[in-house]
């Protein structure tokens, strides 16, 4: 996986630091929690961490890791746009502006919204508000396996459901350890339907720091077609899956050589005349 990233030690009027990083999406055959793109780490209080990416037509799943480095409260939030990176970048004071404005200038109309966004809210889906169409799954590490912990399309009442309202409104309560995001589209989604979304992940209820990793499009986009073979893993050895194909390859040569090699030997025996190999004459056994 090709990656690069650029520091700055300028800070804006709070006295945030920000820093951008880039990552190569991998195919879709290839995209497992091995290969999940590494979103770096957060900490209590410590780091903002937002990733902008897209699912397009040769592409309908991204896995992101990040690392947790402290117990507490947990938000995560993913917004889907059309194409407004501005709004992807900023997922909060876009909406809070535009609230405070409603407020001031309408404040009959704004009361009328907030009991219909309520009322939707108590009906739709987690994400239909901010990413209708998405559907984004979270899971850690327990006995060394990732187990499910949140899934916005999860049935109402379920651990998954009530996790991920959790970790949607910052009220989940994160334990150590490695978290990994799963962003898809949902069934009610064309496969082919470019979806541009920003995931951004926040321990605590303030930052130091503000990193930004953009992800670019797999080889599979780029050559407008859907691989079938898997490539190397990002440490540099075969996945399970083609090594697997190799040695299917290798079974299959072998088994055409020995059908070549019988289909000789049946020629030899067969024919009435002889046949020579380098120096050796053979004939016909009676």
């Amino acid at each position: 996986m090709v990656s690069s990233i650029s520091s700055t030690t300028n800070k804006d009027e709070n006295g945030v630091s920000s820093w951008e990083k880039t990552v190569q999406d991998v195919n879709d055959i290839d995209e497992k929690f091995a290969n999940a793109r590494d979103m770096g780490y957060t900490r209590l209080n410590y780091a903002r961490v937002t990733t902008v990416g897209k699912l397009a037509e040769y592409d309908s799943v991204d896995y992101y890791k990040i690392q947790v480095q402290s117990n507490g409260k947990l938000s995560v939030s993913l917004r889907s746009t059309e194409g407004d990176d501005e709004k992807v970048l900023d997922l909060s004071k876009y909406d809070a502006k535009l609230e405070e404005l409603k407020k001031l200038t309408d404040p009959e109309g704004w009361e009328k919204e907030q009991a219909e966004k309520a009322e939707q809210e108590a009906n739709a889906r987690l994400l239909d508000l901010t990413a209708k169409g998405l559907q984004l799954q979270v899971y850690t590490i327990k006995n060394g396996k990732e187990v499910l912990i949140g899934d916005s399309n999860a049935e109402k009442g379920s651990d998954e459901y009530e996790a991920m309202s959790q970790i949607l409104s910052g009220d989940y309560r994160a334990q150590k350890g490695t978290y990994y995001f799963k962003v898809s589209r949902d069934e009610t989604v064309e496969s082919d339907k470019d979806m541009p979304y920003a995931l951004q992940i926040l321990q605590g209820d303030s930052y130091k720091h503000d990193y930004v990793m953009t992800e670019q499009v797999s080889e599979d986009t780029t050559n407008k077609k859907n691989s079938t073979v898997p490539t190397s893993s990002t440490d540099g050895t075969l996945s399970g899956a083609n090594a697997m194909l190799i040695q299917a390859a290798r079974y299959e040569a072998t088994a055409q050589m020995l059908a070549v090699g019988y289909q000789n030997m049946a020629s030899i025996y067969g024919n009435n005349s002889t046949m020579t190999v380098g120096s050796l004459t053979v004939s016909k056994l009676s």
